[in-house]
């Protein structure tokens, strides 16, 4: 297991203490983390996205507060799991306004520390999956790729069509592609990225997916055929 984690400290010695009580736990736990650092919330904020799975927040921050950068990142990201570390415990009791999960109190000693670890990784555990956040025309979303029944590419724009509705992003069909690719998405031709999850046939060279048919490429079929195929003895076994 993986879990990737954001430091939000603007102590060093703080920061590496909590490095270093990851790198014991990782250790004791067999797990393993990769660990971003930044000294202000608004390093955090700025282009945020939606890939850490837990945030350790000082509340004492230059230029913006803990709790308020947890209420910006709350607006972002409902999953991402939040523990406040911090010696103003009035302040962290106050955590539950922004569902973070714990507070630790500085200094930070390893057997809280551990004990709070362990708390979210079984909450870790129990998601389903990863969400993704999109910068749409209208604003940033999240949504989960289990959600998308394909996308499709539009000149300079991709849209996702999803069990809520369209959206629609500025961006390449290959840099989607890449983010995907541990789901179970596949290109039946150039312009559609299919969610294998919601095919329903494939006739000649039309897959067919929740009422909806997409042509399949003759150059891109017989691979597609296969990855369908892959997917559903996987998902039968």
């Amino acid at each position: 297991m993986i879990i990737t984690i954001a430091i939000v400290e603007d102590d060093i010695n703080q920061a590496r203490l909590l490095e270093s009580h990851l790198t014991s736990f990782g250790i004791e736990k067999g797990v393993s983390f990769n660990i971003m650092h930044f000294q202000h919330a608004v390093a955090l904020l700025e282009n945020y996205t939606a890939n850490f799975d837990i945030i350790f927040m000082d509340i004492q921050l230059p230029y913006m507060n803990g709790m308020d950068a947890a209420r910006s990142i709350r607006a972002l990201d409902k999953e991402v799991i939040l523990i406040f570390i911090t010696n103003l415990t009035q302040y962290a009791i106050h955590g539950y306004e922004v569902e973070a999960l714990d507070y630790i109190v500085k200094p930070v000693e390893y057997y809280d520390f551990a004990l709070k670890m362990s708390r979210a990784i079984r909450r870790i555990d129990e998601k389903p999956g990863h969400d993704m956040l999109i910068a749409t025309d209208k604003g940033i979303r999240k949504i989960s790729p289990k959600s998308i029944r394909y996308i499709e590419t539009e000149g300079h724009h991709v849209i996702y069509h999803t069990a809520e509705g369209d959206l629609r992003q500025y961006a390449t069909i290959s840099s989607i592609e890449e983010k995907l690719q541990e789901y179970d998405f596949y290109r039946c031709n150039n312009c559609y990225l299919v969610n294998l999850a919601y095919v329903q046939r494939i006739q000649g060279y039309t897959v067919v997916l929740d009422g909806v048919d997409l042509r399949i490429s003759q150059p891109r079929k017989k691979a597609f055929v296969e990855k369908l195929m892959l997917y559903v003895r996987k998902k039968n076994s």
